[in-house]
This record gives structure tokens, C-alpha cells and sequence, in this order.
């Protein structure tokens, strides 16, 4: 649970970090927006690859199409939730400990795809200010 906790600090760390770029970038020239706009994309990317890496090599019976992951992240969320209540008491140590490395492995997950999403997020705010920059200099 340490790593969940360090990961979830990870990204609070992102958001902030991301929030602090955004407004700086409005005080930015055009140039370097345009750099942040490239190194955010490349960020990005990074990360991306770095999650479906990581995802092949922990969970090679789980499919590592991002696309996958969005349409059963619902799902999954939801049975955790009611195997949770239902199998609380009734589960032996083995089964509960089973049970809680899928927990953990999903919430891994979890986090990974939120990093993604706040990765997007800022490049589409800097790409946003971009735009509104290059409109006023064209007015």
C-alpha cells in the first residue's frame, strides 16, 4: 500500500505541477508555450509507452489496449466494490490476499490512467492558450 500511497502523492505532484505550468504559460511568448506544447506531447507519449510496457510485463493475461482499459474501467471498478462487501468476512487469508494484489494491480492502473488524462489535459489548456494567443495577434 506504501507504493499506492507514494503513487497517488505522484500525482497530486502532477497536477500541481501541471497547474503552475498552465498559468505561467499565459505569461509565456508564443515560443515557449510552443515548447511546452512539444515537451508536454513527448511527456505524454513517454508515459504512455511506459504504462502499456508495464502493463505487458505485470499482467500478461491482460490485454494492453488502451481502449480496453477505458471501456472495462466501469466494470472493474464495480466488481472490486461488491467482491469487497459480499466476500469480506467469508474469504480465507489466501483468498482475501488474491484479492488484494488485484486491488492493488487495478488501482496501479488507475493511477496510470489518470496521469495520462492529466498529461492530455495540459497539453490541450497550453494548445488552448496557443490559440487564443495567436488569434489576439492576429486581430
Amino acid at each position: 500500500m506504501n507504493k499506492l500511497s507514494n503513487d497517488l502523492h505522484e500525482l497530486a505532484d502532477r497536477v500541481a505541477k501541471s497547474e503552475q505550468e498552465t498559468a505561467s504559460a499565459e505569461q509565456a511568448s508564443r515560443d515557449k508555450v510552443e515548447a511546452s506544447i512539444k515537451k508536454s506531447k513527448a511527456n505524454a507519449k513517454a508515459r504512455q509507452d511506459s504504462f502499456k510496457a508495464d502493463v505487458k510485463k505485470k499482467q500478461a493475461g491482460v490485454a494492453t489496449q488502451w481502449e480496453e482499459l477505458q471501456n472495462n474501467y466501469n466494470q472493474k471498478v464495480q466488481q472490486i466494490k461488491n467482491k469487497i462487501e459480499t466476500e469480506k468476512e467469508a474469504h480465507e487469508a489466501k483468498r482475501a490476499m488474491l484479492r488484494a494484489d488485484d486491488a492493488e494491480a487495478y488501482a496501479e492502473a488507475a493511477i496510470s490512467f489518470a496521469l495520462m488524462a492529466i498529461d492530455e489535459a495540459e497539453v490541450a489548456v497550453l494548445e488552448a492558450i496557443d490559440a487564443q494567443a495567436y488569434a489576439k495577434s492576429m486581430a
